[in-house]
This record gives structure tokens, C-alpha cells and sequence, in this order.
């Protein structure tokens, strides 16, 4: 029969050996937190407890256990004292007696807490979580429950690294290195992804293609280093004038692709007009002196599943169609599939 002792040191051995290999290769840091804190409730006497994720200059509660009871209504941006003293200081705040401390401010009025544990998650050198600890009861964390707390920072610590990483990687495989807009590759993946969805809720999906005008011309009369300028800039229109929900590829050279769900022909006609306006209303630098007319400009075809295609394919296909008879017709024109004939 264990005594009650090595009976508490084995279930938070237990809980630091189930934590280590549920996170060990878990590259979702909200799902880490979920674990995290089911697994302290499990094994610290607290009252609440939560993880706080820093990013950005914005501090978001990936998971917590009775901590919105007492935190919910306070603003937890980086400027909150706890979060604030922990990105300054990177240092853990610990008070069993929290009334009677330099941390009583940090409580919100009329809160019971009397102990609390804030330990920062520290990765190269900048804080990027806080793991938090709270309870009614005065002295509740002993140095057990602050040790295991730190092994634990440092445990996520690792595994947040190692998602940033990946998240890094990743996004450097879905974006075009030379204007940031999103690549071919993720844009073969998302229109599988986006017909799914519109076949699933009976929904419309739009596909707009989009080549520069006279693009070749340019890039002969400016040199291809004034080339890439433009394509980052034609890239930033592009992005700047559609809407969250739509989003923007380049394809290929100079031409991109543009998804938007949930779309129907005629609206997709009208984000295919306002992307023409945007284009020949912003100035280039060399497009006086080599383009048409002195502007340069943009063709668009336009295509919509299910009226034009019923798979991805073939949806490529219609908006490519509609724009070679967009280029075809004078260019700086916007033409639909079903105005092809």
C-alpha cells in the first residue's frame, strides 16, 4: 500500500511522462494547451488554471479551467499587469498571500484568489506563453507544484518552438517567394478544398484569372529587376482589393488566380470590374514610357462551379478560356466563360 506521498510523486510522474509523449510530436499548440492544463487541474490543487499564448503584442487564452470565472470581463492584452510584469521581467510571479503582496493590483476587485503562480514560456529568449495557477486557499502551491509547473514550461517551450519551425516551413512551401501572395501548389490544394465545400452546402465558387498586359514588353524595356517590382505591386492591388474571404495566387509568370466562395457569377463579375478599376487607377513606375496607351493594365476570365464546371479541372479550364478571349479581344477587359460562346 503507497502512502499518500509517494502516491501524489507517482501521479505527477505519470502526468509528466503522459504529457511529454502527448505533446512530444504535436505541432498544434492549441492542442498542447488543451493537454496541458486537463493534465495540472489533474494533479495541482488549484481553483484555476489557463494557458496564455503571446503573440504579436496580443496575449490569447488557448485553454483554461475555471480561470474566466474570476479573468473573463479583464482585457488580457500585453498591456494586463501580470502578462505586462512577465514580458518585461521574464520572470514568475509567485505569492501564496497575494492580498498582502506587490501583486494585489493584478487581481480583478472583489476576486477570493489568495494564491497564484504565473510561469512564462520562454522560447529563444522571448516570452511566448504563461502557464497560470490560481487558488482560494493561501500558500496553495508548494515547491513541488512550482518546479513541476517550470519543467512544464520548459517542456511546451520545445514543442512551441518546434511548431514555429514547422509553421515556418510551411508557410515558406505555400508562398511565392517573390511577391508573398499565395503559390500554385496551395492553390491546387484550396480549389479541391473550396468545391468540396460549395458541393457540400450547395453553395457557388468563383475562380477569376488574371494576366498583366503586355508583361513581356515591360520587363524587355525595363530590365526584369523593374519586372519583379511590378509583379509584387500588381500582387499587393490585388490582395488589397478583395475581400478576406477571397484570396489571391500567383500561378505562374504574371499571371494569378483569385478563389471566391461562396460566389456567385454576377458578384464575381463585379470583384473582377473593381480589380480592373484598382489596376489602371495606381501608377507604375515605367509604364509611360513601354506599356499601350502608357498604363498598364490587366485581363480577367471568369468562371463559376457548379454552372460552368463541375470539378476543379474543368473550372481552371473555363476561367482560362474566358481570359485568352479577354487577351484576345483588346486586352484590359474582364470576359466570363459563358460570354465565350
Amino acid at each position: 500500500m503507497l502512502n499518500k506521498s509517494t502516491e501524489k510523486e507517482l501521479k505527477r510522474l505519470t502526468a509528466i511522462t503522459r504529457i511529454h509523449q502527448s505533446i512530444g510530436t504535436n505541432l498544434q499548440v492549441k492542442e498542447i494547451a488543451r493537454i496541458l492544463v486537463r493534465e495540472l487541474i489533474g494533479i495541482v490543487d488549484c481553483n484555476g488554471c489557463a494557458f496564455l499564448l503571446i503573440k504579436d503584442n496580443n496575449s490569447t487564452i488557448l485553454a483554461e479551467r475555471d480561470f474566466s470565472k474570476t479573468f473573463g470581463k479583464l482585457k488580457f492584452d500585453v498591456e494586463a499587469p501580470a502578462v505586462n510584469h512577465i514580458l518585461q521581467t521574464r520572470e514568475t510571479i509567485s505569492t501564496g498571500d497575494i492580498l498582502n503582496s506587490t501583486f494585489a493590483s493584478y487581481l480583478p476587485k472583489g476576486s477570493s484568489i489568495q494564491s497564484l503562480l504565473c510561469i512564462p514560456i520562454i522560447v529563444n529568449n522571448e516570452v511566448h506563453g504563461i502557464i497560470h495557477l490560481d487558488s482560494l486557499k493561501k500558500n496553495a502551491f508548494n515547491k513541488e507544484d512550482i518546479e513541476l509547473t517550470r519543467l512544464l514550461a520548459k517542456e511546451v517551450a520545445i514543442a512551441i518552438e518546434r511548431a514555429i519551425l514547422f509553421s515556418e516551413i510551411w508557410d515558406i512551401s505555400i508562398r511565392d517567394g517573390l511577391t508573398e501572395s499565395f503559390n500554385r501548389r496551395k492553390f491546387d490544394v484550396d480549389i479541391v478544398a473550396e468545391i468540396a465545400i460549395a458541393q457540400q452546402h450547395q453553395k457557388s465558387l468563383s475562380l477569376m484569372m488574371i494576366d498583366i498586359d503586355w508583361f513581356k514588353k515591360y520587363n524587355d524595356f525595363h530590365g526584369h529587376p523593374k519586372g519583379d517590382a511590378i509583379l509584387k505591386k500588381v500582387t499587393t492591388t490585388l490582395i488589397y482589393n478583395v475581400r478576406p474571404s477571397d484570396r489571391v495566387y500567383r500561378y505562374g509568370g504574371d499571371e494569378f488566380s483569385v478563389l471566391l466562395p461562396a460566389t456567385i457569377l454576377d458578384k464575381a463579375r463585379l470583384v473582377a470590374k473593381r480589380l480592373q478599376q484598382a489596376i489602371k487607377l495606381e501608377k507604375f513606375n515605367g509604364e509611360r514610357e513601354s506599356q499601350p496607351g502608357g498604363k498598364l493594365t490587366i485581363s480577367i476570365g471568369v468562371a463559376t462551379f457548379p454552372s460552368d464546371a463541375k470539378q476543379q479541372d474543368e473550372l481552371v479550364e473555363a476561367a482560362d478560356s474566358a481570359l485568352y478571349k479577354a487577351k484576345n479581344s483588346g486586352k484590359n477587359m474582364v470576359f466570363l466563360y459563358s460570354d465565350t460562346g
